[in-house]
C-alpha cells in the first residue's frame, strides 16, 4: 500500500521520495541538503519526505569497472526494494555511472524510477546547444550511455581523451569520493575544458559525476556548466508534487 504524506500548506499530497545513496557520501549529502533547500523554497518551515538507503560505492565503483552489469542491477534492486518496503513511492540513483544499467533497472523497480539524464537533456535543449563535453568517472565517459541519450536528442558528446580520463578518474576516486577538494585539482579540470575548448568549440560542459559539483561552479567557468545534481533535484521535486 503506498504512503501519502500530506502536509497543510494546502493540503497537497506529496510523494515519498528514496534515494539509493552513499555513490558517494559526500554527494548524497549534497542531495539531501539541496533537497531540503529546494522544498523549503515551498515550503519553508517543512521538510520533504525521504529515505535513504546507503551503499558502498566503492564496492559498486568495482562493479561498475568490472560491468558486472548483473551483480550491479542486484544490488540495486535490492535497495529499491528496501526503499518501496519503507514507503517510498518513487526513487533516484544518487549517481551517473549506475545509469549505465538504468533501462534494466527500471524495469524490474518496485517503484518508478527517475534518470538523472533525462533532465540533463533537456536543460542542453533548453538551451540551444549542441556540442557540450562530458566529465565523470571513467566509465560514465567511455560507455556510451549518456552519449547516445544526448545523440537521440541532438547534442554531440565530447569525451576527453584517455590521459585526461586518467586524471579526472583519479580525481574523483581518490579525493571527491572522500570528501577532498584540491585547488590544484580543480585548476587541472578547468584546464581540460579549456583545452576541450579550444580543441572542439564546445558550448557547455555536463558533470556527470555527482562529486564534480562539490569542486566545480558556474562562476569558475564561461561555458555553460550543467550541475547533473541540481537538474535532477529540479526534477525529483517536481514529481514529488505530481
Amino acid at each position: 500500500m503506498k504512503t501519502i504524506i500530506f502536509f497543510k500548506q494546502g493540503g497537497i499530497a506529496m510523494k515519498k521520495l528514496g534515494l539509493v545513496g552513499g555513490m558517494g557520501p559526500v554527494s548524497t549529502i549534497d542531495y539531501y541538503q539541496r533537497l531540503v533547500a529546494g522544498f523549503q523554497k515551498k515550503y519553508p518551515v517543512a521538510c520533504p519526505p525521504i529515505i535513504i538507503d546507503s551503499l558502498d560505492v566503492f564496492k559498486l565503483l568495482k562493479l561498475e569497472e568490472a560491468n558486472q552489469r548483473t551483480q550491479l542491477i542486484k544490488i540495486l534492486q535490492a535497495s529499491l526494494t528496501n526503499l518501496a518496503a519503507a514507503g517510498a513511492q518513487y526513487a533516484a540513483l544518487t549517481a551517473n555511472t549506475p545509469h549505465m544499467i538504468f533501462s534494466e533497472l527500471a524495469a524490474v523497480s518496485p517503484i518508478p524510477l527517475i534518470s538523472i539524464l533525462d533532465p540533463v537533456c533537456q536543460a542542453i535543449h533548453q538551451k540551444g546547444q549542441k556540442k557540450v563535453a562530458l566529465l565523470g568517472t571513467k566509465m560514465t565517459m567511455e560507455l556510451p550511455f549518456y552519449s547516445q541519450k544526448l545523440a537521440a536528442a541532438g547534442i554531440e558528446a565530447v569525451i576527453p581523451q584517455s590521459e585526461q580520463i586518467t586524471v579526472i578518474q583519479q580525481i574523483i576516486a581518490t579525493e571527491l569520493e572522500r570528501g577532498i577538494v584540491k585547488p590544484e585539482s580543480k585548476q587541472t579540470l578547468l584546464k581540460i575544458i579549456a583545452n576541450l575548448t579550444q580543441e572542439y568549440n564546445i558550448e557547455g560542459v555536463i558533470l556527470g559525476c555527482t562529486e564534480l559539483p562539490l569542486i566545480l561552479k558556474q562562476a569558475d567557468c564561461q561555458l555553460t556548466i550543467y550541475d547533473t545534481v541540481e537538474l535532477h533535484i529540479n526534477q525529483l521535486l517536481k514529481q514529488m508534487f505530481n
